[in-house]
């Protein structure tokens, strides 16, 4: 606040409507005038964006840092006034210190840790990662655009004041940074995806407290740590036990001078080589790089036993432990809701505002709402740009009140996210959604033929343009030497159709397209199957197994592509002569019928000139004018009908195919157009009804990428989304998921074994049943890939695609053996103790806990003016055996001994700095 002194005598008094400069500027913005009556204004279930006019009041600006900004301010006049304002200087006493040079110029990661009663102490970048259960963190992401990413991390033991003090801290933090673009509240072992994609190299629990008693800091024994998670690993700390070993998960056992990674005999190779990471990481980090790692797998039976009576412990570590778990929460979309918060009661501020599907209209930007998914994942609560400022301050608190009247559990996260900031969990949950730099860019720029292939127009919305990484080109195969073979299925039996019927199908079955490209020294396989749009369920996917069973004897090597009726891609188009016919299965299929005949004539895709011809019923309602017909009459000859909207090339199709549809009218037809219809061909199709002006397909548009990994456990199968994919994320013994959002790829492991691949079509189905942006199945298009198989418009979403890139047992082995060879070059017998205490004059333990200290004595290196003696009484471990512990453990017994102690640190600049070893894989 700003403390006004005193005015000066005689000074003009304000006007009555007119408020003083200071009062306006610690003021909040107020809302925009609507032009609403209030009835609607404030209904909950209103969420036109239209109706409201724009939002011209501009917020205070902020400075670099927060004390700049009360700098900015120092100077301020009163009108009318000579004197100057001060600020109070409370102000500057009651900000945090810890705060004072944070700045969003410079980008990077920063962590604070809370210490004692109320000090924020910022750790180590050594210790980046490394989060103590009975503590609690501040993490702060700045990256290169000045946009934040803001968290606060609660341990599972930490007390109720220092979740109390780190939230308020994290929110004063919040309005130095002039609110963070993601803000949130995390729990040990529920963590979010905006909180976890902050430590790609995962984060590990370490039990207690940074400081605690000496006697309970002096018990340290073996400590294991369970590996979970799949990208972004957690390894939880645990008593070495065999109740801890699982066949599908990996532990560490931290030893000196060893350490130990057991790998289950059904782990994934992804977690396998996120665990060796990890070991290594805990080695480099936290033993100055000197520890063996053996590797031990489950299936070598001998190394396994030895490894397993290695599990005891002479002292038992600590009763308290929590449990994480690596299953991921199922999302009912059923029960998904939106809710409009504006106040912080739940019952009359927090209405339901809007149910699955939701679309990106419903998000106001003038309003606030909370995304409610269900117990144990995240609440994210939608701020928008042209919000109250009370709506951004007070989104967790409300988040948390809403989260206690659902009685979800304590630990669910509470995220607050910006405008224009969403992240992918988010925004998966809406049908339409769109990214705001290619929804409001219009098309001002000329192109010339050098820069047009920079711009990709959208399929919906002509007047936008996108770049290439925002909006994928349209998926092609390359171009070689062609052959194709088409079957017909019918029942159980596949019939080979000849080569003049290619391209002639029947709505009331599907047909096998077996299109081969031999390019160079490879063949490029793509099995099509052909869905006809009057085909049972129960048909279409045991068409599904036969095609499946088809890949399977030739050897998986072909590229499986589902095609519906109506939805064909332009490649199938081009295999089949840009020129597909298909018969009714109600209306027959022959050209020797002795009654009337219909076909409808568009062009599918105007690039390729890609013709479609349907047969349609006999009636004025299946006309359209965006195409062209063929009327044919066994007596009264031939009619082509072309709509007002209809182009030429349709319009020259259909008289060309007419010689094939009606052979004895070939030259002979009789052309009319929309709206110069004569009477007898009404009398033929009966009389003149409404009909639609064009043609009504839905199109989804393309989004950034998405990978999954499906889990099959009996009945129950899960997706788990991996954020920020690489081609290292794909394991040879799973299956995953490619989601483009118009698009879903199915990618099964070399490795992956014959139940689970039987689970194929069921997992395709489970996934689409369970999307939470409510697509339908029949707007999708779907491609089964195999390991070593993949076309380019796989491989384009996967930086750096190499042929040995994925995770399986080379990957695994590979791994091992640069261990091997790291462990060659580590001599665990190297002296581990520092030696800067030889030659320093030695004092008393109780001497050097004074706040007065001898002239000669480092106030941060306390440890190195104690006698040998001396040490071990006050620390409970000899010089030499105290440098063998982990450098948290050692940091946590000089703080509990209160030794001021301060790493020496080769990076004053505190950038994290990545250790290359972590990254040899």
């Amino acid at each position: 606040m700003i403390k006004i002194q005193r005015f000066q005598e005689g000074s003009r008094p304000h006007s009555r409507g007119k408020k003083p400069d200071l009062e306006r500027l610690c003021e909040f913005p107020s809302r925009a005038p609507s032009a609403l009556p209030d009835r609607l204004v404030k209904s909950p279930t209103f969420i036109s964006e239209k109706t409201y006019k724009p939002y011209n009041s501009k917020r205070p600006s902020t400075s670099r840092t927060y004390l700049s900004s009360l700098s900015n301010h120092a100077d301020i006049k009163l009108r009318g006034s000579k004197e100057k304002v001060t600020p109070v200087k409370s102000s500057l006493v009651d900000m945090e210190p810890a705060f004072v040079d944070v700045s969003k110029d410079v980008p990077g990661l920063t962590v604070w840790r809370l210490e004692g009663k109320s000090r924020l102490v910022e750790i180590d970048d050594r210790d980046i990662g490394f989060f103590h259960e009975g503590a609690v963190y501040i993490s702060l992401q700045i990256n290169d655009d000045g946009e934040a990413s803001l968290h606060y991390w609660i341990g599972a033991f930490a007390n109720e004041d220092h979740k109390s003090l780190i939230e308020e801290k994290a929110h004063e933090l919040d309005r130095i940074v002039t609110h963070a673009a993601v803000f949130s509240r995390e729990s040990q072992c529920h963590e979010s995806p905006c909180f976890m994609r902050l430590f790609p190299d995962g984060i590990v629990y370490v039990e207690s407290k940074p400081k605690t008693t000496v006697s309970k800091a002096s018990i340290y024994a073996k400590r294991m740590y369970r590996i979970f998670g799949r990208k972004f690993i957690r390894a939880a700390c645990t008593e070495p036990s065999l109740e801890a070993l699982d066949s599908e998960a990996a532990c560490i056992l931290d030893g000196f001078p060893r350490m130990y990674v057991w790998i289950g005999r059904h782990c994934n190779y992804a977690l396998r080589n996120k665990a060796i990471q990890t070991a290594k990481r805990i080695r480099n980090l936290q033993r100055q790089g000197i520890a063996h790692i053996i590797v031990v797998d489950e299936r070598d039976d001998g190394m396994s036993e030895a490894f397993k009576k290695k599990l005891h412990n002479s002292v038992q570590i600590s009763q308290q432990t929590q449990s994480c778990s690596s299953d991921s929460q199922d999302q009912d979309n059923t029960e998904m809701r939106m809710h409009r918060v504006n106040g912080d009661h739940v019952m009359y501020n927090m209405p339901e505002a809007a149910k699955p599907p939701f679309y990106q209209r419903y998000l106001v930007q003038r309003d606030c709402y909370l995304l409610d998914r269900g117990p144990g994942l995240p609440l994210y609560v939608w701020v928008g740009s042209q919000a109250h400022e009370n709506e951004i301050l007070y989104a967790i608190k409300r988040g948390k009140t809403f989260s206690q009247h659902k009685q979800y559990p304590d630990v669910t996260p509470v995220c607050r996210i910006s405008d224009d900031a969403e992240p992918n969990d988010f925004k998966q949950n809406f049908y339409d959604w769109r990214e705001k730099d290619t929804k409001h860019r219009k098309l001002k720029k000329l192109y010339s033929i050098g820069n047009i292939e920079r711009a990709l127009f959208s399929r919906r919305d002509k007047r936008t343009v996108a770049k290439k990484n925002e909006l994928w080109s349209t998926d092609t195969l390359p171009d070689g030497e062609e052959d194709t073979e088409i079957w017909k299925i019918d029942g159980y039996k596949m019939v080979k159709m000849d080569n003049d019927q290619h391209g002639i199908f029947n709505n009331g079955h599907s047909y096998v397209v077996l299109h081969r490209i031999r390019i160079e020294r490879r063949t490029q396989q793509v099995l099509y199957y052909w869905l006809g749009s009057k085909l049972t369920n129960d048909d279409q996917d045991s068409v599904l197994d036969l095609v499946l069973s088809m890949n399977k004897t030739l050897n998986n090597q072909c590229i499986v592509i589902r095609v519906l009726d109506g939805r064909e891609p332009t490649h199938f188009m081009y295999i089949l002569g840009n020129c597909l016919i298909i018969y009714d299965k109600d209306l027959g299929d022959t050209t020797d019928v002795q009654t009337s005949r219909m076909f409808c004539v568009r062009e599918q895709d105007p690039e390729n000139t890609s013709m479609r011809v349907q047969q349609v019923p006999v009636s004025s309602s299946s006309l359209n004018s965006s195409a062209a017909f063929i009327l044919h009459t066994p007596s009264d000859g031939c009619f082509l009908w072309f709509g007002q909207k209809s182009g030429g090339s349709e319009r020259e199709y259909a008289k060309q195919i007419t010689g094939y549809i009606s052979p004895t009218s070939k030259y002979e037809y009789v052309v009319m157009t929309e709206g110069r219809e004569s009477k007898s061909f009404w009398n033929l199709i009966g009389r003149k009804q409404a009909y639609p002006l064009e043609f009504k397909v839905e199109v989804l548009d393309r989004r950034p990428p998405r990978l999954l990994v499906c889990n099959v456990k009996g009945n129950k199968t899960t997706f788990e989304a991996i954020e920020d994919f690489k081609q290292e994320d794909l394991c040879e013994n799973e299956i995953f998921v490619l989601d483009v959002y118009d698009q879903i790829y199915i990618w099964n492991g070399a490795e992956v074994e014959s139940a689970l691949h039987k689970q194929t079509p069921n997992c395709l189905k489970c996934y689409i049943q369970s999307d939470p942006a409510g697509r339908s199945d029949e707007t999708i298009s779907v491609w089964f890939l195999t390991r070593n198989n993949e076309p380019d418009a796989f491989t384009k979403f996967f930086p750096y695609w190499t042929e040995n890139g994925t995770s399986g047992q080379q990957s695994y082995e590979l791994c091992r053996k640069l261990i091997r060879q790291e462990n060659f070059k580590v001599d665990i017998e190297k002296q581990m103790v520092d030696r800067t205490y030889v030659g320093r004059k030695k004092y008393d333990y109780e001497d050097l806990l004074k706040k007065k200290l001898p002239d000669d004595v480092d106030p941060q290196h306390k440890e190195h003016h104690l006698s040998d003696y001396e040490f071990k009484r006050a620390l409970k471990y000899p010089r030499d055996q105290f440098y063998r512990l982990p450098f948290w453990k050692q940091e946590q017994l000089f703080k509990s001994a209160r030794l001021g102690h301060t790493w020496t640190s080769e990076n004053p600049y505190k950038l994290r700095i990545e250790s290359p070893d972590l990254h040899n894989e």
